[in-house]
C-alpha cells in the first residue's frame, strides 16, 4: 500500500463525516460481521459447489426481480458472458447488439470478443442510450441487444420508462432477447418510478451485482426463465466458476438484500441535495444533472492529483472526507465518481458547497 493510500485508509477511518463511499473497515471486522449474520447461523451443511446457502440467495435475488429463477456467479464478467453464450448459440449467430461505452465493452479486456468470441455491433456511438428506433433499423441477425441500466461511463444515465418501454418492444417484435446490465438495477426503481419485478419484465435476461449497492464482497447473479439459467449452468462451469465455497461471499450478499435495499431511495433522492452543492462550487459540473441514481460524476478544472493530495490533506486537518479517487479522462479533464450511502444524508448542500470551496483551494496552491 503506498504512502498515501495508507493514510487516507487510515484518516477516512476516524473521520467525523464521509461525503462519498463507505467507511473503511479491517478484515477481522468485516469477518465479525459476517459470523453474528443469522445468515451465518442457519442450521445446514456449508455449501458444496453451489447448493444449500447458495440456492437460498438465488431464490431470494429471482422472487426479488419477479423471475422464476436466478443463478449467482462469482463475478459479473463471468455471468454476463455465460448468459451471451446461450443467447449466441440458440440464435445461431455472434452478433450483439451493445453501446461502445458499455461496461462489457470497457472495463473487460475485450473478454466479449477474445473469449466469448462475440461479435458487438452499435446501434448508436452517440454519448446517449440508444433509441428504439436505432435498433429497429439495425440490419442482420442479433443473438442479443444489451442495456445498461444505468449507463455508468456516462456518469450512470438512464433513459427514460417510455425509451425503455420501446426498446424493449422492438426487441421482442424482432425476436432478439433484451438483456439488461443491471449491476445497478437496485438503483433505478426511484428514478424510474416503477418496482423491480416491472422492470425486469421488459427483459429476456438481467445481471445484478451483489456488492455495489447490496454491499457484499463480491459476486453476481443473472435472473429469467428456468430454461435459460438451466444451460447458463453449463457456462458456469465452463467458466470455472463452480467454487467449492463460496458461503462468506453469500452471507454478505443476504445480509445486503436484507438491509441495504430499503435505503437505496434515501441515497437517490439526497444525491439531487449533493448536486446542489458541488454545482455551487466555481469549477465543478455535475452529470447527470440531476444525477439519476445515488451516483453520479462531476468534472473539475483543476489536476485530479492535485486535488486528490488536496482531499487528503483536508480531511487530516478537519476530519472531513470530500470527494476523493479523482482521475483524469481521455479529455483531459479531472473527474470523480460520487457514491452516496448513509453517512452522506448527514451533509447539506451548504455542507458539501463550504468543504468542496475549501478543498479546491488547497488544490489551486
Amino acid at each position: 500500500m503506498t504512502d498515501s493510500r495508507q493514510r487516507l485508509w487510515s484518516a477516512s477511518r476516524g473521520a467525523r463525516r464521509l461525503l462519498s463511499n463507505e467507511r473503511p473497515v479491517t478484515a477481522a471486522e468485516r469477518l465479525a460481521a459476517l459470523a453474528a449474520s443469522p445468515h451465518a447461523a442457519h442450521l445446514e451443511p456449508l455449501d458444496a459447489y453451489g447448493d444449500g446457502i447458495v440456492g437460498r440467495l438465488e431464490g431470494r435475488v429471482g422472487a426479488l426481480l419477479g423471475t422464476p429463477a436466478a443463478l449467482w456467479f462469482p463475478t459479473g464478467i463471468m455471468a454476463q458472458q455465460a448468459v451471451m453464450q446461450v443467447w449466441a448459440a440458440r440464435a445461431g449467430t455472434r452478433r450483439v447488439a451493445v453501446h461502445p461505452l458499455q461496461h462489457t465493452q470497457l472495463q473487460e479486456e475485450d473478454g466479449f470478443a477474445v473469449l466469448s468470441r462475440l461479435e458487438p455491433v452499435h446501434p448508436t456511438i452517440e454519448r446517449r442510450h440508444p433509441t428504439a428506433a436505432e435498433l429497429d433499423a439495425m440490419p442482420g441477425p442479433l443473438a442479443a441487444v444489451v442495456v445498461e441500466l444505468p449507463l455508468q461511463e456516462l456518469g450512470y444515465v438512464l433513459p427514460t420508462w417510455d425509451q425503455f418501454v420501446e426498446l424493449a418492444s422492438v426487441a421482442r417484435r424482432r425476436g432478439v432477447p433484451l438483456h439488461v446490465d443491471g449491476a445497478r438495477i437496485w438503483e433505478t426503481q426511484h428514478a424510474f418510478g416503477r418496482p423491480l419485478p416491472e422492470i425486469v419484465s421488459h427483459a429476456s435476461s438481467i445481471s445484478v451485482s451483489l456488492y455495489k449497492a447490496v454491499g457484499g464482497l463480491s459476486g453476481a447473479a443473472i435472473a429469467g426463465e428456468e430454461d435459460l439459467i438451466a444451460e447458463a449452468r453449463v457456462w458456469r462451469t465452463r467458466f470455472g466458476g463452480d467454487v467449492f465455497r463460496q458461503f462468506p461471499a453469500i452471507v454478505a450478499a443476504l445480509d445486503g438484500l436484507d438491509t441495504r435495499l430499503d435505503r437505496v431511495p434515501l441515497w437517490a433522492e439526497h444525491a439531487a441535495v449533493v448536486a446542489e452543492g458541488l454545482r455551487a462550487v466555481p469549477g465543478l459540473r455535475v452529470t447527470p444533472d440531476p444525477p439519476h441514481i445515488g451516483e453520479f460524476w462531476v468534472y473539475a478544472d483543476l489536476r485530479a492529483d492535485a486535488i486528490n493530495r488536496a482531499v487528503l490533506e483536508d480531511l487530516e486537518a478537519t476530519g472531513e472526507r470530500w470527494l476523493h479517487g479523482w482521475w483524469t479522462d481521455d479529455g483531459g479533464r479531472a473527474v470523480a465518481e460520487v457514491t452516496l450511502r448513509d453517512e452522506a444524508l448527514a451533509w447539506t448542500a451548504d455542507d458539501v458547497a463550504e468543504a468542496g470551496r475549501r478543498v479546491l483551494r488547497r488544490a489551486a496552491r
